[in-house]
């Protein structure tokens, strides 16, 4: 039922209220944000460029949709493992080629890029371990 309520507001329909949150205040905000900090696996940066902020974005947005994708690969009308492969092979490739591209942008300004280790390891050939 809700699914359906949610769906036609989507839709535009008025006929069905919509649920508002309550605008949180900035102690809360930031009080939500140093708990989310603390929890395990979360990553605190700073942000210093306005295209960075934009990569962020999509990246925060990224981790969430593959958490989701995890969850629903292989299962009767999800993701097929040959699609899930071609996916992830993609996303791959682009953190190579943003790795790259980073590496470059690094040596014209004189700053030292250090290629994260877990990307050592996708670009080492099958077999082989790199250190």
């Amino acid at each position: 039922m809700t699914n359906q309520k949610d769906q036609s507001n989507r839709e535009g329909n008025t006929t069905t209220p919509v649920k508002k949150r309550a605008k949180l205040t900035r102690e809360e905000i930031f009080e939500k944000k140093v708990n989310m900090a603390k929890e395990r696996g979360a990553r605190v940066i700073k942000i210093n460029s306005p295209l960075g902020s934009i990569m962020f974005n999509v990246l925060r947005q990224f981790d969430q949709a593959y958490a989701n994708f995890k969850g629903r690969l292989g299962e009767p009308g999800g993701i097929s493992y040959e699609e899930g492969a071609e996916l992830m092979e993609k996303a791959r490739e682009i953190t190579m080629e943003f790795s790259e591209l980073t590496k470059e942008l690094s040596k014209k300004v004189d700053f030292r890029y250090y290629t994260p280790e877990e990307l050592k390891a996708v670009k080492a050939p099958q077999g082989e371990v790199r250190t």
